[in-house]
Formats: C-alpha cells, structure tokens, sequence
C-alpha cells in the first residue's frame, strides 16, 4: 500500500516555457521540491482522511507519525512506516474491513493534493528564475 507521485508532462504545460529558461540542472531544481516540501502536503492530506479507529487503545496512526516518503527521481512515494502497516486494511478493506468499501485514503489524499503540489512546484520554479536571473 502506497501512494505515488510523479510528474506528469501533460499536466505541467505551464511549466514547458520555464523549464526551456533554466539550464541543465532543471531535474534537480524539480527534486529539490518533490523531495522536500511536496511530501509534506501530500502526507498531511492523507493523514486527514485516515479513519481514527473506535477499538484501538493507545496512540493511532492518525494522532502519530504514521507515514514516510520514498524519493524517486521527478517524483515520491508515500508509505506508512512498518508499525503502521496495517493501515492496508482499511485502505483496501481488507482483514476486518473486508465486506467495507476500501477507503483508499492514500490515493485519495495524493490526488486531493495534486494541484497544492504543482501550484508549489512552479512557486519553487519562479523562485529560482528570479534568483539567477
């Protein structure tokens, strides 16, 4: 169970112009914000949408750190931690959950945050043109 985000070209048009004024390094400016602030709006959209557990005891995900990013190259993906594990079951109705309609709160928060990261992504971008230009 997971959630991943890369870039896709088709809904990046408006980037097209200002990655033509930025020389070589443009995939590192990229990864510079993907791998640093995107995560962040991505994990606490999901985390928002997580169910909070009537049954547990003790500290939930939900109320915890639950997630982790995985960098990858023009992208990231966002797994739960090991003890947080068995978030799979309600993300997709499995176990106890099985009968219920999966959630799919990870898919669902990354999709709800799409546009927070592209709009962040050309701010990135903007801000570095008029820094070297």
């Amino acid at each position: 169970m997971s959630a991943k985000f890369e870039i896709d070209y088709e809904e990046v048009e408006k980037l097209e112009q200002k990655f033509k004024r930025i020389p070589d390094n443009i995939e590192n400016i990229i990864n510079s914000y993907l791998h640093k602030d995107a995560p962040k709006l991505a994990k606490n959209r999901i985390v928002s949408l997580m169910p909070l557990s009537q049954k547990k005891e003790g500290i939930h995900a939900k109320q915890s750190n639950p997630l982790r990013v995985k960098k990858i190259n023009l992208g990231f993906e966002i797994l739960p931690k090991r003890k947080f594990n068995y978030l799979v079951f309600p993300d997709q109705a499995l176990g106890t959950s099985v009968g219920n309609n999966p959630d799919e709160f990870m898919q669902r928060g990354l999709n709800q945050s799409i546009n927070d990261i592209m709009e962040g992504l050309n701010e990135h971008i903007d801000h570095y043109l008029e820094e070297e230009f």
